[in-house]
Formats: C-alpha cells, sequence, structure tokens
C-alpha cells in the first residue's frame, strides 16, 4: 500500500518501510509512487475559486475567512468558538476591521454566527460547499 503525508514529506513504499525522499530504509528496490490524499483544502478551492467567492470577499476579510478556518482544523461542516481578540492577534487586523470582515463573511455566507449575545465569545458555523453553479 502507498500513501503520502505531504504535509510531513512522508512516503510509504511498497514495503511499507518510511521514508523521506521515497527511498526504502531496507534498501530494497521498492518503488515509492506519491499518492495523492483527499485534502481537506478542495473544499477551500470550491469556496473560493470554483463558487467565486474569492472575487466577492473584500478587504482583510480573507485573512479572517482563512484564520476560521484553520480554527475548524480544515474541514468544512464545522463549528468553531473564537474571540474577537483571537482573530485580532491571529490577523494583526483591529478590532473594526475583524468585525467588518465577520459581518461581510456572514453576508456572504461563508460563516454563521451561531452566538448573538453582546459580548460573549462568538462560535461561528463554517458550511461547506453547496452543490450547486456558483454565484
Amino acid at each position: 500500500m502507498l500513501e503520502s503525508n505531504f504535509g510531513r514529506g512522508e512516503i510509504r513504499t511498497t514495503t511499507g518501510a518510511r521514508t523521506a525522499q521515497g527511498r526504502s530504509s531496507k534498501g530494497s528496490n521498492a518503488m515509492a509512487v506519491v499518492m495523492p490524499v483527499p485534502v481537506q483544502a478542495d473544499w477551500v478551492k470550491t469556496m473560493l475559486f470554483d463558487r467565486g467567492y474569492l472575487s466577492r470577499i473584500r478587504g482583510e476579510a480573507i485573512k479572517v475567512y482563512l484564520v476560521i478556518i484553520e480554527a475548524c482544523n480544515g474541514f468544512p461542516d464545522r463549528s468553531v468558538t473564537i474571540s474577537l481578540s483571537q482573530l485580532m492577534k491571529r490577523t494583526r487586523l483591529s478590532c473594526p476591521t475583524v468585525i467588518e470582515s465577520l459581518a461581510r463573511l456572514e453576508e456572504l455566507g461563508l460563516v454563521v454566527s451561531t452566538t448573538h449575545e453582546r459580548g460573549k465569545v462568538k462560535t461561528y458555523y463554517v458550511p461547506g460547499p453547496s452543490p450547486g453553479p456558483s454565484a
């Protein structure tokens, strides 16, 4: 079985030995082939490029969106609890800019605020790509 872990530079050969450059650690002539593993980033590509959201996101909102995606470990259809101060720290944006960016992302439907109490740490739902043509 051949597996690849691109983020860690790891490849498994047909013998099961792990190597950094695809060479078998046992010195055999096992052929290493990199096989792409489905990546969570596919839905990000679908949302931003295929669905056309990248051209509709204005200003610094893309930074806020990427931080929220990272906070939910890159998986769609998840909720993530993240504070305004965490978003400000991660994006290095001002409070008004983060708030404006969140409002724009909510307007586009890229994030959905599930906490509506003022002064509370917010939870956001990050929907995955919906079927259908881009808007």
